[in-house]
């Protein structure tokens, strides 16, 4: 009895399937989308010159930043060699004494 109500479940879900599989393919196909209009294609060319105005800046922003960042990195090293002077000048001042 169970191996008939096994069957009788696999042949339902066949059945189930082949069922779907018509209207699966009767669904209609999607229609193209409508052309843009001018007002909505100046919008569209708007927008991409203010991402390209945007991208331009932030190149520029870019290439000038590590500029002044080795500047800033240079000044560091010259006051930091002329604290090592005024340490070691200390520190010779000391031993003397």
């Amino acid at each position: 009895m169970r191996i008939t109500t096994i069957r009788a479940c696999g042949l339902a879900a066949l059945l189930g399937l082949a069922g779907a599989v018509p209207a699966i393919a009767q669904t209609a196909a999607p229609t193209p989308p409508a052309a843009p209009s001018s007002a909505e294609m100046r919008e569209l060319i708007d927008a991409t010159k203010a991402t390209a105005k945007a991208t331009r800046d932030s190149l520029d922003y870019v290439r000038v930043t590590p500029d002044i960042l080795h500047q800033i990195l240079v000044k560091l090293d010259k006051i930091e060699a002329k604290l090592d002077k005024v340490e070691n000048a200390v520190k010779d001042g000391n031993r003397r004494r």
